[in-house]
């Protein structure tokens, strides 16, 4: 049986409700970690997810907790992914994109606010929605896509918010057999520079094709004509689904709209007519109080949360000040981003933007500092000094760590020595993860949700306590994925397990060395907790805000350990962790 229709018929299973745990070849049947769930919730959002991974699930369902949010979200098992078992892509698959369209049809009054990432409803996820082969074709994510109609005429007061991804430079590794080296080579070869025309859609995917010259010759190293002919078809057909999301947004079914520009470069590569077309959109037919096209997408559903916080908690915007560490990004014009297209300080006024929040140039007049240190900083203890300092003076403060600027680990001289002092429990939001926009988005994300609750004038005392002991297991949990697993874990993992087929994007073993692999992780990352929790104790969390430089704070007791289940590679790869503290004490 060929690949695409083996993949077919496994989502034709799924609708049918058949679950198959296994197909992938791994089935380790992990206790899954309870995730927090407010007991008298204020506000249910609905979340359509752009895959199963934590920074798009648990994440999500954490800053909800901390802001008495409950969210709501279709099974585990029609939004998995799952990456190949062997080199030919066996176990390929994403989320069953048919069964959440009837999932969100069975369940569009049951909540307060939307927020739904379009390729799992088009594609069935992120990696399926650049497929060479994809389940959906164009007519059918179209009519999938057709949900968000129904959402809004059956609640047209409530916010229904929607983002999209344009397609990255690269396919993916470890997915429909390709390897690291494919990676590579689709990277380079969309990378390199073409003809630009945005002046329609049809134009659009003409220069996929040419040249800069106008001419036709691409290097192609690494790749067949076939591939290339498949990745030509992948693009067109993920832009054609852009458009039915642009359409729906002009046409009032989506009150706010993000596209995010995935793994992207500087360059006029093939993205670039895409992007300036889409660009074209956000300034005159969407128009920019409805939407935005930013260099991320794993965080963008973690940001629209604190937009959606603020509008159901009915707050004026959040103003966030920011001081960088480093090059100032302020006045450094020709900084770049090698995955993202445009300047990072541009990135992080877009950020603050679709949160919800603006960006104000003068800290005494905002809510909220971020502190970011920037790639090879050398003012590492001015930042630790103004958090100090901030602390001293209530401001409440977001520690932006992009000591790394190619998704590698953060700096761990910051967070030792915040968490060595006696304000490290005061922190608003931490965030080190992956890319910049990555970065920045998963910040603004958890310091908005929080911040816009905070300032909600919330008189029960039940609810203000269960959303800061949620808050403050989510704090110690963002330290220790960035800071515990990237600088240290990470390492050691890869280090010790170097002969196990696993690394970094990676999952092609069998159960019992994963397992033995999550066994190892689950010890590193109890001891990493263990750090951060010892830093907490007797110290303050914030808990209210009653007005400019006045805050309330909830003492920290402890949180309970690490157990099976809470800390363990999603996807079977190293590339990141999944790690989940019960709610902790407060006094």
């Amino acid at each position: 049986m060929k690949k695409s229709k083996l993949r077919s018929l496994l989502a034709s299973m799924l609708t049918a409700g058949i679950v198959v745990s296994s197909f992938a070849g791994i089935s380790l049947n992990k206790v899954e970690a309870a995730l927090p769930n407010p007991a008298t919730p204020n506000k249910t959002v609905m979340l359509i997810p752009l895959d199963d991974r934590p920074v798009n699930t648990d994440m999500i369902v954490k800053a909800g907790a901390s802001s008495n949010i409950k969210i709501i979200m279709p099974p585990k098992e029609i939004i998995s992914t799952s990456l190949q078992s062997d080199s030919y892509g066996t176990g390929s698959k994403g989320g069953n994109a048919n069964a959440i369209a009837q999932w969100v049809r069975d369940n569009k009054y049951n909540a307060d606010g939307f927020i739904i990432a379009a390729d799992m409803l088009h594609s069935g996820g992120l990696v399926e929605s650049r497929s060479l082969s994809p389940v959906y074709s164009v007519s059918q994510g179209t009519s999938n896509l057709g949900v968000i109609d129904e959402i809004k005429s059956a609640n047209p007061t409530k916010p229904v918010y929607v983002f999209d991804t344009v397609m990255r430079l690269a396919s993916t590794s470890e997915y429909e057999g390709l390897n690291s080296a494919k990676y590579q080579a689709f990277r380079n070869f969309a990378d390199q520079e073409r003809k630009v025309d945005s002046s329609s859609h049809s134009n659009v995917k003409n220069t996929y094709r040419y040249n800069g010259t106008g001419g036709t010759y691409f290097n192609t190293s690494g790749l067949t004509t076939k591939e290339t002919e498949d990745y030509y078809s992948a693009r067109a057909r993920k832009f054609n689904l852009n458009k039915v999301v642009v359409d729906k947004a002009v046409t009032g079914k989506i009150d706010f709209t993000v596209f995010g520009v995935d793994d992207s470069s500087p360059n006029k590569n093939i993205q670039y007519s895409e992007r300036k077309w889409l660009e074209y959109q956000n300034l005159n037919t969407i128009g920019t109080a409805k939407s935005a096209v930013v260099a991320d997408a794993d965080t963008v559903g973690l940001t629209l949360l604190s937009r959606m916080a603020k509008q159901l908690y009915n707050q004026p915007s959040i103003k966030y000040h920011v001081d960088y560490f480093g090059d100032d990004w302020k006045s450094k014009p020709n900084v770049t981003d090698p995955y993202g297209y445009e300047h990072p300080h541009n990135t992080l006024k877009k950020q603050i933007e679709i949160s919800g929040g603006t960006y104000e140039s003068t800290k005494g007049n905002a809510d909220v500092s971020i502190l970011a240190l920037t790639p090879d900083s050398n003012y590492r203890g001015s930042l630790v000094s103004m958090f100090n300092d901030n602390a001293v003076n209530s401001i409440p403060t977001v520690v932006l760590d992009m000591y790394k600027s190619n998704g590698g680990a953060p700096d761990t001289y910051i967070i030792e020595n915040i968490l060595n002092g006696t304000n490290g429990s005061r922190m608003l939001a931490y965030s080190g993860w992956n890319t910049l926009g990555n970065r920045m988005g998963l910040a603004l994300g958890m310091a908005g949700s929080r911040m816009n609750f905070m300032k909600y004038d919330e008189t029960n005392t039940s609810k203000l306590r269960d959303a800061s002991t949620a808050f403050a297991s989510f704090l110690i949990d963002r330290i220790a994925e960035d800071y515990g697993y990237k600088n240290k874990v990470q390492a050691n993992i890869s280090s010790t397990y170097s002969s196990y087929n696993t690394a970094n994007f990676k999952n092609s073993e069998t159960v019992a060395p994963i397992s033995t692999i999550n066994s190892s992780v689950l010890s590193q990352m109890q001891t990493e907790q263990n750090y951060i929790k010892n830093a907490f104790s007797g110290r303050r969390v914030l808990e209210k805000v009653y007005g400019s430089r006045s805050l309330g704070f909830a003492f920290f007791n402890s949180a309970p350990v690490f157990t099976s289940g809470d800390a363990n590679l999603p996807w079977n790869r190293t590339f990141e962790v999944k790690v989940n503290t019960s709610p902790s004490s407060l006094y």
